[in-house]
């Protein structure tokens, strides 16, 4: 697998213009657009009663975490997502407060 050089800006603008943007979706997770930013490899932002970040990694893959405000509830981290994956494992983590264990996402951590 190609090795993929990480440039801060370009990977954030990517996510947005090629999933985020492309779906209806992130409109209903009362996204804050305020927030957005990039950072280290990807994008972060806030929704409702959370912050998302979405990093891509080394060998192409994005991982997703999604950080609660209610310190009682669990980060979600959902690792290995190809590009059409991230709204749909968003989605889910916004609506449900987990990402259930389909094929598509592999190698989810609930971090307490």
């Amino acid at each position: 697998m190609e090795v993929i050089n990480i440039n801060s800006e370009e990977t954030a603008q990517y996510i947005w213009n090629e999933a985020l943007q492309r779906s209806p979706k992130p409109f209903t997770w009362g996204l804050d657009f305020g927030s957005i930013q990039t950072i280290e490899g990807g994008t972060a932002f806030r929704v409702k009663t959370a912050a998302v970040k979405i990093q891509l990694g080394r060998m192409g893959l994005f991982t997703v975490s999604i950080i609660p405000d209610d310190k009682q509830r669990s980060q979600i981290v959902c690792e290995g997502l190809i590009l059409g994956s991230l709204v749909p494992a968003i989605d889910e983590a916004v609506k449900y407060g987990t990402i259930s264990k389909k094929p598509q996402f592999k190698n989810i951590q609930v971090v307490a």
